[in-house]
């Protein structure tokens, strides 16, 4: 079935597939279609475009087989596409920019612009970000974590503090800090956008969106926070695999744009106990769909970083006093 693709989707990633449908059919059918290898976390989103893709084999219509390979932890996979032992993973723009400036050659193209929410503990009289002095606090992603780097600077900014010296922070996945703060063994958690999502609907009260602490910032829109990250040097070497994989991804997300019955097919995979969490799930994901990068893409990315190190220093951009140039893979303009 075709599903309508709206303008801002058509110009995600459908050019960029362009040298894929390029390769001559006789050449598909001779040679065996090569491998994209994608990271993927057993709670990760990006899971869910994986399905999509396989569902309907759009990996093969453009000209290489995706293979997700599932990862341990977001550092597991930072250490499997610094390791070799993936081609693409989902990370931040940050990451990226700390690697870059080490001489690692990745790029970063965006993925998605959904935040997560910094949730209370059950009975929590917190009401600021005040209330959290002292108290336990989990946090999803690790210490450079975009979304952490954001609320931290928000915070920072409207009330004086620095919730990392200032809280009692781990760092652990988001699962772990799900169960964590359902058990009283938290104060509150800043996690991940679907797991907000879901501990919300079981009644636990947020404190502060990400999005939210952006917009305090002074940002407009909605900059990617999250993006499909691979090296320089293999997109190059490559560049049909890395045009049929991102041209792929943004087939899945139209098809997940438009129709109600693939979120049935791939409701397995999103821990959605009921139906209310499963229709937050949706239209969280839905309303986390970005464009490929653009120069106001970029400029607000730049903004941010800009943003997030006047009001912390290096220590809030992972020991960096500019991007590095090269963050974003090259996007059709």
């Amino acid at each position: 079935m075709q599903h309508p693709r709206p303008r801002q989707l058509l110009r995600r990633r459908t050019v960029l597939g362009a040298s894929a449908s390029l390769v001559p059919a006789a050449g598909l059918a001779a040679v065996a279609d090569p491998p994209v290898r994608l990271g993927v976390l057993v709670f990760g989103t990006v899971r869910w475009v994986a399905r999509v893709i396989r569902r309907h084999e759009l990996d093969r219509s453009h000209g290489f087989v995706l293979q997700p390979r599932l990862l341990a932890g977001i550092g597991g996979g930072r250490v499997a596409l610094l390791g070799g032992a993936a081609d693409v993973i989902v990370s931040d723009w940050l990451f990226v920019g700390i690697e870059r400036a080490h001489g690692v050659d990745l790029n970063f193209s965006p993925f998605s612009s959904a935040a997560g929410a910094l949730v209370l503990a059950r009975g929590s009289d917190a009401r600021s970000a005040r209330d959290l002095v002292g108290r336990r606090l989990g946090v999803a992603g690790g210490e450079y974590d975009k979304s952490w780097m954001i609320v931290r600077a928000a915070i920072r900014q409207q009330n004086g503090i620095d919730l990392a010296r200032a809280a009692r922070v781990v760092y652990a996945a988001p699962p772990l800090l799900s169960a964590k703060l359902e058990q009283g063994e938290l104060d509150a958690v800043l996690t991940f956008w679907n797991f907000a999502a879901a501990l919300q609907v079981a009644g636990f009260r947020p404190l502060l969106t990400v999005a939210a602490s952006a917009r305090a910032l002074g940002l407009s829109g909605h900059p990617p926070l999250l993006g499909y990250v691979f090296r320089q040097g293999w997109a190059s070497r490559n560049p049909h695999l890395i045009a049929g994989f991102l041209a792929a991804c943004g087939d899945a997300e139209n098809i997940l744009a438009h129709s109600d019955a693939e979120w049935n097919a791939i409701r397995p995979l999103m821990n959605a106990p009921d139906d209310r969490v499963f229709a937050r799930l949706k239209a969280g994901f839905r309303a986390g769909i970005v464009p490929a990068s653009t120069p106001a893409t970029e400029q607000e990315v730049a903004r941010l970083f800009t943003i997030l190190h006047d009001l912390g220093g290096s220590a809030a951009t992972g020991g960096l006093t500019r991007l590095p140039s090269g963050v974003f893979w090259p996007a059709p303009r």
